[in-house]
């Protein structure tokens, strides 16, 4: 199907990342391959001197965003947005974008009021779904709301101080394996939980510098990586000894798991208190198999998981990208037809 007859059978649907993010690429051909569905890419960090951001107070609804083609793209047309992986920085200094400006006083200003147009464009005159909302995202990456939002939802999580209070810490820790990691983190270097030892415990300075989050650490080599999207649920039991998976990609063995129906509930549960639309979560199971909550990414990968076993994820987010927007896509038959009359 061309992308000109995908145009007329109804809604589209944009994803808004940076550039060169594979998943966002695999989804839009998933999209125009197995539904018919247009899609559009906009990259957050190649806005500067696209020519083509423009709104007015006399038409938000025909404001308009470029997409990685560079495309002008009506935003009041699309049916859903992916919020997957916004970008702060509306420069990407690797792009071929305006290399004569040095000045960093000037960078600053052409990086804000891009990203600020933009934020400004799609809270104007977008009308569909999101997948998720922006400030639903957003409150969703502070682990501790996280922490919170799981505990309402009924889901077992481990033990946890957040502090940067030396007694605290050390009275915490006492007696029992602890593990340490970043509240926030950083995209400057990569910082992987690691379990908490008595060189760092007597050191006043390395605990006070900054709060992190302690937690129990839960024994155990099975972890499950639950992707729901919407109410469809689709989990990998991944074995691997270490105690952070993500950097053991070459020691994991992934398979698919079927959760509970209970589980299933309080994860969606979980998804609603929060306000997302879709939610990567990250649990583990301890000795005895029971299953211990341990994060959600808002906005995680899945991709890897589809080289390692017969799960069909992309498929899977396709199919619920093009459920949110079908309603949409049945309303423009139903308009066509009554004026067809």
């Amino acid at each position: 199907m061309t992308a000109t007859a995908c145009d007329r059978s109804g809604a589209r649907i944009g994803i808004v990342t940076v550039a060169g993010d594979l998943h966002a690429h695999v989804v839009r051909q998933n999209l125009l391959d197995r539904h018919g569905v247009l899609c559009h890419i906009f990259e957050t960090d190649r806005l500067a001197d696209s020519g083509i951001m423009d709104w007015t107070t006399t038409a938000p609804d025909r404001a308009v965003l470029p997409d990685h083609t560079g495309s002008a793209v009506e935003v009041a047309s699309l049916g859903a947005i992916w919020w997957r992986r916004p970008s702060g920085n509306s420069w990407n200094r690797a792009a071929p974008v305006l290399p004569q400006l040095a000045d960093e006083a000037v960078i600053d200003l052409v990086r804000n009021d891009c990203l600020a147009t933009f934020l400004g464009i799609v809270a104007t005159a977008f009308r569909g779904v999101w997948v998720s909302e922006p400030d639903a995202h957003r409150h969703a990456e502070n682990k501790l709301r996280q922490l919170h939002a799981a505990q309402q939802a009924g889901l077992r999580i481990p033990r946890t101080l957040v502090s940067q209070n030396p007694e605290a810490i050390r009275a915490f820790c006492a007696g029992q394996p602890t593990i340490v990691k970043a509240v926030a983190g950083t995209n400057k270097t990569p910082l992987m939980a690691h379990t908490v030892n008595e060189e760092l415990l007597a050191s006043d300075e390395s605990l006070r510098l900054s709060p992190a989050i302690y937690q129990e650490r839960v024994e155990g080599h099975r972890h499950l990586r639950v992707h729901a999207f919407g109410a469809d649920i689709h989990t990998a039991l991944m074995t691997c000894d270490e105690l952070d998976w993500r950097i053991h990609l070459d020691k994991l063995k992934v398979q698919r798991h079927t959760l509970s129906a209970d589980l299933q509930r309080r994860l969606r549960h979980f998804l609603s208190l929060m306000g997302l639309n879709m939610g990567i979560f990250d649990l583990k199971l301890d000795p005895q198999g029971d299953p211990v909550w341990l994060e959600v990414n808002p906005q995680g990968q899945f991709l890897f998981l589809e080289g390692m076993s017969d799960m069909r994820l992309a498929d899977a987010f396709a199919d619920h990208l093009t459920g949110l927007v079908r309603p949409i896509r049945m309303g423009q038959y139903a308009r066509e037809a009554a004026l067809a009359v």
